[in-house]
């Protein structure tokens, strides 16, 4: 048994079920049949229990006997809070520049530096983040009818 799973499963299959429970009031779909408040909260409560299950089942298995009880029988060399608090900055800096710079530069920018921190290379990086904020766009903003910020340019 690990208790950091069995800690982090629970309060992320809770904190699931509590968002889905708040979500039940909110309108699925409008007059239109287009989907509503109520969607996006609802995927994302639904994932939170079903892979907080995954962890709180991690967490109940036995722990493997060659490693410590600590980490679960596995081995990490060290803690890595560099990534987390990179993508915690990254987020911050497309909270407050996206209403400037728009949508579709604020998110390339974003991906393609997440991509090259994970050491993919530049050229790769700006393929993807390109594709990949061209297809939230028009998932978005073309087939959800979600306004995005279009920044200065007013794209």
């Amino acid at each position: 048994m690990v208790l950091k799973d069995l800690i982090a499963g629970g309060i992320f299959t809770a904190l699931g079920i509590f968002i889905f429970i708040l979500t039940l009031r909110f309108p699925s779909l409008d007059d239109a049949n287009h989907p509503g408040p109520g969607l996006f909260p609802t995927i994302l409560a639904v994932l939170f229990v079903f892979f907080g299950g995954i962890v709180l089942y991690r967490g109940l298995k036995p722990a493997k006997e060659t490693g410590s009880e600590d980490s679960g029988g596995e081995n990490f060399p060290g803690q890595n809070y560099y990534n987390p608090l990179f993508v915690l900055l990254l987020i911050i800096a497309y909270m407050l520049l996206s209403n400037w710079l728009g949508f579709l530069i604020t998110s390339f920018f974003v991906l393609l530096l997440m991509m090259i921190k994970l050491r993919v290379s530049l050229w790769k990086s700006a393929v993807i983040a390109v594709l990949m904020t061209l297809f939230v766009n028009l998932m978005f903003s073309k087939i959800l009818r979600v306004p995005l910020p279009p920044g200065f340019l007013r794209w």
